[in-house]
């Protein structure tokens, strides 16, 4: 069972604010370059944490159901 992720809960809010329609481009520019430091800060940040065991099991299985989410989209 997952657990809520705050953090994702608001970067999914930026993206529905970065991707709003009724917005202008001025608007939803600033929400994207949000998403965008996040984006630089956690590629900065993530090689500097531990490795933990279960972790590239853990991760396979999600870029798995990635894969599978983006094939019944298609």
């Amino acid at each position: 069972m997952s657990r809520r992720n705050p953090a994702l809960d608001e970067a999914m809010h930026i993206y529905h604010k970065a991707t709003d329609n009724y917005e202008t481009g001025f608007v939803t520019f600033e929400y994207k370059k949000q998403l965008l430091e996040l984006k630089w800060f956690l590629d900065e940040v993530l090689p500097k944490c531990s490795t933990y065991a279960g972790e590239a099991e853990w991760i396979a299985e999600r870029k798995t159901d990635q894969a599978f989410k983006k094939i019944e989209h298609s």
